[in-house]
């Protein structure tokens, strides 16, 4: 009988249900496929991404990831087995878990303040911290961030003003939310959407990075 031996691997596509399944840091870059994230780092030598590793530890479909803006090593995936996963990427493995979050996760993000925290959001709201490096690791609840009219997308940090926030909803609003506001929270409609009854949900969301007040 005939041995199978294997002689290559073909990487699959990335996922189209989802935002978040596609992120960069440095010369690496990871995309999503429905159970396996795919990483790919720069070869100098040929000039070329080339595939390094798969992670593959969701059990059903990965819903985003994040990758850590302070360590390129990490970063954070979901998926709608309400699991979130922290992973090394250059010792290929997990560093750590949360099982059965409240909802299922639509958007991850690392958390401005704190190296070991990912923020995360599914539905509606509310958006949750998980503090995993802690001691005593725990999930809080950012107190305003919750009770949205459309569901979420995705959200952003900005990069420079700690602790300014922007949620994508999916009727195409947006929600921002500024630290030390009275008001937090700010509801936005694209004028090409105001009077119709579309809804185009927000596929893609960055701050200006030469301005604390202009969304891309």
């Amino acid at each position: 009988m005939a041995k199978v031996k294997q002689v290559g691997l073909l990487a699959a596509g990335c996922q189209p249900w989802n935002k978040d399944v596609c992120a960069a840091s440095g010369d690496r870059f990871a995309y999503c496929a429905t159970l396996a994230i795919y990483i790919y780092q720069f070869d100098q030598q040929y000039n070329e991404f080339k595939l390094r590793s798969i992670m593959s530890e969701h059990k059903r479909t990965i819903t985003a990831i994040s990758w850590c803006p302070g360590n390129a090593d990490l970063f954070a995936s979901a998926s709608a087995d309400n699991l979130l996963i922290i992973w090394n990427v250059a010792e290929q493995r997990t560093v750590a878990r949360l099982d059965n979050t409240k909802g299922v996760p639509t958007s991850v993000s690392w958390c401005w303040n704190s190296a070991d925290g990912v923020a995360f959001v599914s539905q509606r709201g509310p958006l949750y911290v998980w503090v995993y490096g802690d001691s005593d690791p725990g999930v809080t609840v950012h107190k305003e961030a919750h009770s949205f009219l459309s569901d979420i997308c995705l959200f952003r940090w900005h990069p420079n003003k700690k602790g300014k926030l922007v949620f994508g909803h999916t009727d195409g609003s947006l929600s921002i939310f500024q630290p030390g506001s009275k008001s937090q929270k700010h509801v936005l409609r694209p004028e090409s959407l105001e009077g119709t009854d579309e809804e185009d949900p927000v596929s893609a969301l960055e701050w200006d990075l030469l301005s604390t007040d202009y969304l891309l």
